[in-house]
């Protein structure tokens, strides 16, 4: 009767030990699945800022171009992707789906750098206002801090994936628990690695 009580109590004990070392999986596991709900959170915060951005960047070019009494059917066509491309900026914001937000991006490029080159060459005293020179200066300064927040975005899911892979803990834990295997990289595409030659695109002209 000793015996099977030495016996239990080593098995409670085991079971203690053992639960306490998955336990300490699941608190890492979450530390670092925090991290990187953190960082994505950063990034959702700069794209949005240059979805919000690009369609005040066009409105401001159309309203110089109404002070001039001028109409340009192109430019009006432009501005409504650009709307539409926000909206679905939204979705792609909250799905955390890196994939869908570069291609809403890569888009959104491709539109501005259009939008720049029919307006610029309409318009080339557009240059001079103050306002669009304004705009022009905080996209750029967009696309670096949503470069920055990639990056570091790219990092914290290395960190996660990296431990949740290596290690026996963090692997029974995971599978218990619920934990994605992995977590996904931002991979952008080719189009949409370079940022919009909006700078370069005025400055040339």
């Amino acid at each position: 009767m000793r015996i099977v009580g030495i016996v239990i109590g080593v098995i409670f004990l085991l079971v203690l030990i053992i639960g306490g070392w998955i336990w300490s999986g699941r608190g890492g596991l979450i530390d670092r699945s925090q991290g990187v709900d953190e960082k994505w959170a950063q990034v959702q915060n700069v794209y949005q800022r240059r979805f919000d951005l690009v369609p005040n960047l066009v409105a401001s070019v159309d309203n110089f171009m109404q002070r001039q009494q001028a109409t340009l059917t192109e430019v009006i066509a432009m501005r409504q992707r650009v709307i539409d491309l926000k909206g679905s900026a939204e979705t792609a914001l909250g799905s955390k789906d890196p994939a869908l937000l570069d291609s809403l991006a890569s888009q959104l490029s491709r539109q501005l750098n259009s939008f720049i080159n029919v307006v610029v060459e309409q318009y080339p005293q557009i240059k001079g206002d103050q306002l669009y020179s304004d705009l022009l200066t905080q996209l750029e300064g967009t696309e670096n801090r949503i470069t920055q927040e990639r990056r570091s975005y790219n990092e914290s899911v290395r960190d996660y994936n990296t431990f949740r892979q290596k290690g026996v803990k963090a692997l029974i834990a995971g599978a218990i628990f619920g934990f994605p295997y992995e977590k996904q990289f931002f991979a952008a595409q080719a189009d949409a690695q370079t940022a919009p030659s909006v700078k370069d695109a005025f400055n040339n002209k």
